[in-house]
This record gives C-alpha cells, structure tokens and sequence, in this order.
C-alpha cells in the first residue's frame, strides 16, 4: 500500500479546458461591456475555485495528532484498519502472532492459543499447568507449529519450555536449560524448515550476570548452542530466520558506562556453521538503547526496532552494515517502545508499540515505512494500547494487542489490503 502526504490527496486545480467555438454572428455582437463582464465573471470563478482548492488542502494536512507524538506529516487514513471478520470473545488472548494465510492464523497468549480459520477465533491449546508460560510461536508449516516459554517454579528456578502442533495434537517436547538452578527462558521462536528452528531468551543464574540463550531443533532434538562475541549482561528478544544459512537474533546488553548502567543494542547472526556478533550503531553517547523485534522482506533488507533515549529506535540492515534510521519524535518516556515489525516489500514496512504517558498511561504507536521515510499512522480505536506483535499475512498486515483500559482482552486489527 502506497501513501502520500496528506497534501497531496487533492489534485490541483483544474487549468481551462479546450476553447468553445462561439458562431462568429454571436461574436460580433459581443462589445467591450460584454467582453468586461465575461472577464470578470471568469476571475470570479477562479478566486471560488482556487479559495476552495486551499480550504480543502488545509483540512486535510490538519490531521489529528497523537498525544506525546510529534506527528507533522502524519498519515490520517479514512479506514487503515479494519477488524478480524468475527467479533473476538473475552477469553481471546494473545501477544504473539504467526500464519502463512488470510484464513489460518495462530496467535499465543500467556496461558492459551488461539486459531483463526477465515470464520471464527477458536482456543485450540491451554497448557496443562499454570505454571508453563507461553511467550512466543511461529508456523514453519501448517501442521509444524512450535511454542516457546519457561515452566516457572516457586523460586528462582525456571526451566525451558518447548512445545510442538504436528497437524493432530500439541505435545511438550524436551529441551536443555542452560544454567542449573536459575532462571531459563525463551522468548521468541523462527524457523526455516521443519529441521531447521531456532529459539532464544536469556538465562540468569543463582550467581552472577544474566546471559543469552539460543537453542536450536535439528529435526529431531533440541541442543544449546553458544552465541559468538562478549555477551555478558545481554539478552535476546526477537529472531528471525531466513534460510539454513541466514538467521538473526536482536536483544540488547546491559553496560557500564561513566558509572551508569545503559543498554546497547545487540544483534548476531548465524551463516550455517557458527553465530558471530554483528556491528550495531554504539548508542552510549545517546544514552543507550534496546532493540526488541527484528523483520524484513529480504536479506539486505531487515529491519529492528525498539527503544532508545526514551524514544523509539528503527534499525535498517542493507546487506553490509546497520544504520539507525530516524523514527518520528516522541515525548521522552520510559514507557515509549517498539515490540514488532514486518515487512511485505521494501517500501511496505509496519512497526508497531506504544507511547508511554506518566500521566494518563499508555496507548497504541503505529509507523509506516514508505521506501523514503517513516511516518505515524493514527489508530482509530480509540481504547488501544500496547501493541505486541504485527505479521504480514497474504495482502493483509496483522497486529494483535492489549487494550488501553485494565481488565480488557487482547484484540486484532488488520490493515486492509
């Protein structure tokens, strides 16, 4: 979908059309009077259509203003999202979300998931403890779904936890914690084939700095495998797989810097043979930042978000190195991030957060990435909120969130293709 700016929504002007042929009888008859008066009434008509040409421009480059948002420019469309096709029940959950189609789509909450079939939501898994916390899940294929989390105890302890739709049931399949006693956890899922996925999070033991963790499932069996580069103090927070030979991990890491604890934005990469940590633009001198989602249409072009300074942060992969791009302003909070982003081309890219208010709470962020620049987009629900996740789906974009309001249910909204 392509955008402009609300300027230019109205055409010009029209400029005079083909000269009317008058009989040459009427035009010796016209003398100067007429002649005058025929002058005059087209430079009438000329200030009407010219004065209504910039009444209508200035209503439309007025658009509604985000609270907190410095918004000049921003995109107002008349219907930019519509609601999934059936009303969602109270007992929809979700913070996560993954398909390959319009008509099957999963979406996993802390304690169920649930599944859209192009007519209705219905809950399809509830684990069976409400200990086992579900964080994230991603569709390889229609019947190879997995689940990610952590069984949580009384204490410190958690333990990873793993769980897999093979077309017919839901099942817990084993996978290693990486430190003994303390707390292990995945939170976000990607894969490339059915023998080929990959899960992170971070692990903190009883004693020391917390770390990452990154696991991955051959097919047959999950195994630990150790991130590349001095990563004490970071975790990851979103993956992305593109192939066997090209997956990415964001996350971010906790540094001392002049006394002060920042983050710095963390990404590493795996080409097939080993994760190596990748070159991310050094944020200290700007007070730090952390990068939660990652996404992209192509290898030499992905994109990662969150937050940085109190504001929202937008990295862009080309191929080669990354580069902070910049996002529209915010009024600094420490409540202002970026959870999710997806891309269906290179000038069709969605985020997706929220803007943080210590005053009146919190409520939705959109952008849109038109190939040039990013752009705030209002939502038209005037009660949401955070926005955790949005996924490209078929001609449609998706995002799922939590209401503005406590004590609402999650809710989906869909870009109409």
């Amino acid at each position: 979908m392509q955008f402009k700016n609300p300027t230019s929504l109205v055409d010009e002007p029209s400029q005079p059309g083909p000269e009317r042929r008058t009989p040459a009888n009427q035009q010796q008859n016209k003398g100067p009077r007429s002649r005058w008066k025929i002058l005059g009434a087209l430079v009438l008509l000329c200030c009407i259509a010219i004065g209504g040409f910039f009444i209508i421009r200035g209503d439309l480059s007025s658009t509604p203003s985000v609270p907190g948002v410095d918004n000049g420019g921003a995109i107002t469309l008349s219907k930019p999202w519509c609601a999934a096709p059936s009303a969602l029940s109270t007992s929809f959950a979700g913070t996560s979300l993954s398909g390959h189609a319009e008509n099957a789509v999963w979406s996993a909450g802390a304690n169920q998931v649930t599944y859209w079939d192009g007519h209705g939501w219905s809950i399809v898994y509830q684990p069976p403890s409400q200990q086992d916390v579900l964080r994230s899940l991603a569709e390889v294929a229609p019947n190879n779904v997995w689940l990610v989390g952590e069984q949580v105890t009384n204490g410190l302890p958690s333990h990873t936890l793993t769980i897999h739709w093979s077309g017919s049931g839901w099942q817990v399949v084993k996978s290693p914690d990486a430190v003994a006693g303390g707390k292990n956890t995945l939170v976000a899922v990607a894969g490339s084939s059915a023998n080929d996925v990959w899960a992170v999070g971070f692990v903190v033991p009883p004693k020391g700095a917390i770390s990452p963790l990154i696991e991955h499932w051959n097919g047959t069996q999950w195994s630990l495998v150790t991130p590349r580069g001095s990563l004490t103090g970071a975790q990851f927070t979103a993956t992305k797989a593109l192939s066997s030979t090209d997956v990415w991990a964001v996350g971010y890491q906790s540094i001392l810097v002049s006394g002060k604890t920042l983050n710095q934005p963390v990404t590493e990469h795996w080409n097939g043979k080993n994760w190596s940590a990748v070159t991310n633009p050094d944020l200290r001198s700007s007070g730090g930042g952390s990068l939660y989602g990652v996404g992209g249409s192509s290898a030499n072009d992905l994109w990662a978000v969150g937050s940085a300074n109190q504001g929202m942060l937008t990295e862009h992969w080309d191929g080669k190195s990354w580069s902070v791009i910049a996002s529209p302003s915010v009024a600094p909070d420490s409540g202002n991030w970026l959870a999710s982003v997806a891309a269906s081309a290179p000038d069709n890219v969605w985020a997706v957060g929220r803007v943080g208010n210590a005053s009146s709470g919190f409520q939705s962020f959109i952008e849109h990435w038109d190939g040039h620049q990013w752009q705030v987009v209002q939502d038209p629900d005037p009660g949401a909120g955070e926005l955790d996740s949005v996924t490209a789906l078929g001609n449609q974009f998706w995002i799922v969130g939590l209401p503005k309001a406590s004590g609402g249910h999650a809710f989906i909204e869909t870009l109409c293709p």
